[in-house]
């Protein structure tokens, strides 16, 4: 008799940076546990560089799930603007569906509409694999708390999550998978036809500390006129990609031509890590980016346009692994020093802090690790 297979499904309803989070543990538990189901569950779409990743990553078993929208919802989305749908109202669109499977595994926080639909049934186990190393304090929201497992990617989320009293009985260290992911995919890129130090300026969508929206135009400019450095400009991909906020077209098309610039507002490079890898100096504000490209100690540059008292707070923890700069003068003078210095002296903050961050198995890679860790919990609910 056969037996009834588990179902677990990894829910993406969000942007594609969120990929390179989950879908290695999805591969892996795909490709290593036979008495599993495991899909992705999304909306209609291509998903080319999803397809292309399982592809990669050779998980035959891992099945791609894509629910239902309306023909009404996707007009109000097309004249909204909105480039897919709502997570919200897909949750609640397919709720009956969701709730058929054994597990569901998200990188987001929207799991409490699941958990409020289950009402008090223990199926299906909400599972977070976070989407990010998370560091400032709107990443630790009390509906953490809903989660049934956790998987950590280091002993800093860790105690973050005990100082908040946010840290849940079943919970992995298991590490970083995204990294596992990049490692795969092993992108040396040449994106300018010279030598240059490269400067990757990665500012952040929310209006009340993005350095864009105070310096943005200037920093551009800045490196319009100047001949010492290549530019790339990768911001966070909700900043000209959601609704709510820019578009595109607010940026003067001269930078795009600029043959010293580039300029990329939302495409999968500006998720998977190819720009943190082929750059020599990070430029942000809060972005959480700051925590992989360390994997690599480099300078690293911080605008501070709400001129708070950070050095003691933990959500800004991350500016302490490079200089903090206010103004664009102080930017230039940051980069001028950058040019003429040989050795950063936050490398050895920059290491800590990735040792802090990440947890390193030397026998088993994060991805690996997770989906062990996801058998594990789902075991010990049916011994």
């Amino acid at each position: 008799m056969n037996q009834i297979k588990k179902k677990i499904g990894f829910l993406y309803f969000e942007e594609i940076h969120h990929i390179p989070h989950f879908i290695g543990i999805a591969s892996e538990l795909a490709k290593q546990y036979k008495d599993y189901d495991v899909s992705i569950i999304t909306y209609k779409e291509v998903h080319a560089y999803l397809h292309k990743l399982i592809k990669l990553l050779e998980a035959k078993n891992l099945r791609v799930v894509q629910v239902n929208s309306t023909v009404t919802r996707r007009i109000i989305d097309f004249f909204t603007g909105r480039k897919k749908p709502s997570a919200v109202y897909l949750y609640k669109k397919n709720k009956k569906f969701l709730l058929s499977y054994d597990t569901l595994v998200f990188t987001e926080k929207n799991h409490r509409y699941l958990h409020s639909y289950r009402k008090q049934a223990k199926k299906p186990y909400l599972i977070s694999v976070g989407h990010g190393p998370g560091g400032r304090g709107y990443a630790f929201q009390p509906s953490l708390r809903l989660f049934d497992f956790m998987l950590l990617c280091g002993e800093f989320y860790l105690n973050r999550l005990l100082s908040e009293d946010l840290l849940i009985p079943n919970y992995a260290i298991t590490g970083y998978s995204k990294f596992d992911v990049v490692t795969k995919e092993n992108r040396n890129l040449k994106f300018f036809d010279n030598d240059k130090p490269i400067v990757l300026y990665n500012p952040h969508f929310n209006k009340v500390n993005s350095s864009w929206y105070a310096f943005g135009n200037e920093i551009l400019e800045y490196f319009y006129n100047q001949e010492e450095f290549n530019l790339i400009f990768a911001p966070h991909i909700y900043l000209f990609n959601r609704k709510g906020f820019l578009k595109p077209d607010s940026i003067d098309k001269k930078y795009f031509n600029k043959k010293n610039i580039h300029i990329d507002l939302g495409s999968i490079r500006s998720s998977n890590m190819t720009y943190v890898l082929n750059s020599d100096v990070y430029l942000g504000d809060v972005s959480s980016q700051i925590y992989e490209y360390i994997i690599k100690p480099r300078p690293a540059i911080f605008i501070d346009i709400e001129n708070i008292d950070w050095q003691n707070n933990i959500d800004y923890r991350f500016w302490k692994t490079g200089t903090v700069v206010y103004t664009i003068k102080e930017l230039e003078k940051t980069l001028q020093d950058i040019l003429i210095s040989t050795k950063s002296k936050y490398l050895d903050i920059q290491k800590l802090f990735f040792k802090e961050n990440y947890y390193i198995d030397s026998n088993q890679n994060a991805s690996q690790k997770g989906a062990q860790a996801i058998h594990d919990f789902l075991d010990s609910k049916t011994s």
